[in-house]
Formats: structure tokens, C-alpha cells, sequence
């Protein structure tokens, strides 16, 4: 069985472009919890990034019918979020998988299960996000949701949100809230370099620390 949702939204290029420069872990700190996928997720290989829009699919543990389908199904410069529930059994993604998805133009991969053929994929520039490496490979039976919201890594996944990642891992933007979440990382990043620069010139310690430390009630010793 095979299921499809229904066409979804996608942001702007101006709006996806936005983020090309933006680091995941100030995107982080803007959204809050919940957005970012754990641990677990991590580029293939060092200096990978990732962006586009969420094309989703969720697939069970030892089936790839799904993956081919989203690769055939996604757009130019989506990005795939597949939920593999129930634990890898299998490898959904490999060279071949891979390079058709690559060739199709779309910007990536983002898996909470396992990918094989790692050598061959990390010799490649083109972005995987993978929780595991396995080599067993998949049946292609079904079944398989698409364009239907899942839950990669512990973040809800919209089809249409975007998708950020790079050494740190792998962030999710809500759709209705990628305008406004980019001005405010672009703020931070600009208190962050006079933040910085300051330490350069002296000023270790933020101005906030000392109050910080106060409303915690935290008593320091003092050396003689």
C-alpha cells in the first residue's frame, strides 16, 4: 500500500536562498526545542549542507518501495525527510538510490534510519543525513506514506518546511514561519561577532554573567 497527501506548499526560492549562509545551531537557538533532530542524524560526511524545502515519506524498517517513489515524486531542490518507524532492518538509501536522487536535481537526503555504500556517497559533495550506516538491503514491497507529516529524529516534519543542515545536524523551519525566523538568525549572528570581537579586545566574561549568577544563588570562593 502506498499513500500520497496532498499537494503542499513550498517556499520561495528568495526564502530558501535566505538561509544559505545561516548556521543550524543559530537557527537553533532562534526556534527554540523542537526543531532540531537529535543526535543521532549526522552528515555522511564532514562539510556536508544541506537546504530545501521537505518532501516527507515515512517507510517501515526493512522497505525502500517508498524512497523510489519520492525520489520519482519530489521536485528540483527538495529535500527528502524519510521517518524509517520501527528501527533500521534495512538500508532505504545506497549509491544507486543516491545518485538517481542527486541527478533529479533534488538537494538531498535526511534519514532517522540507515544508509549503505557509505564510501561511495562520501566521496560525493551531494548531501546525506543518516542515522546509521547498514548494509542489509531493503525489500521493496511497501507500504509507504508521502507528502504526509512525520517524525524524523523526535521534530515534527511538515512537507514544505525547510530543511537546514551542516556539521552540527539537521534543523527544521516551520513554513509559515521561515520570513521571519531568517531576520531574527541574521540579529543574532551580528550580536554574536560583536560578542567576539569583544573577548579579541578584553571583555571575557558577558554582561549578563554577573546577574546570572546572582538569581541562581551561586556562591563563589574567592582566592587569597
Amino acid at each position: 500500500m502506498l499513500s500520497i497527501g496532498p499537494a503542499f506548499e513550498r517556499p520561495s526560492m528568495d526564502l530558501i536562498e535566505a538561509y544559505r549562509h545561516l548556521p543550524v545551531a543559530t537557527i537553533s537557538d532562534v526556534l527554540g526545542p523542537g526543531h532540531v533532530m537529535n543526535s543521532s542524524v549526522r552528515a555522511l560526511r564532514p562539510g556536508m549542507h544541506l537546504l530545501g524545502p521537505a518532501y516527507t515519506l515515512k517507510l517501515p524498517p526493512s522497505d525502500n518501495l517508498g524512497m523510489h517513489v519520492a525520489v520519482r515524486e519530489a521536485k528540483a531542490g527538495d529535500v527528502i525527510v524519510a521517518e524509517q518507524s520501527g528501527g533500521a532492518l534495512g538500508a532505504p538509501v545506497g549509491e544507486i538510490m543516491a545518485m538517481a536522487a542527486m541527478h533529479k536535481g533534488l538537494a538531498g537526503i535526511v534519514l532517522n534510519g540507515a544508509v549503505r555504500d557509505a564510501e561511495k556517497l562520501r566521496a560525493e559533495q551531494w548531501p546525506v543525513f543518516a542515522a546509521s550506516i547498514y548494509a542489509q538491503q531493503c525489500r521493496k514491497d511497501g507500504p509507504a506514506w508521502l507528502q504526509m507529516t512525520i517524525d524524523c529524529a523526535g521534530v515534527s516534519v511538515h512537507p514544505g518546511d525547510l530543511i537546514v543542515g551542516d556539521d552540527d545536524g539537521v534543523v527544521v523551519v516551520p513554513l509559515l514561519s521561515i520570513a521571519s525566523v531568517a531576520k531574527e538568525v541574521i540579529k543574532k549572528m551580528e550580536k554574536e561577532r560583536l560578542r567576539i570581537a569583544s573577548i579579541s579586545q578584553g571583555f571575557i566574561s558577558p554582561a549578563w554573567l554577573d546577574v546570572a549568577i546572582e538569581r541562581a544563588g551561586l556562591v563563589l570562593s574567592v582566592n587569597q
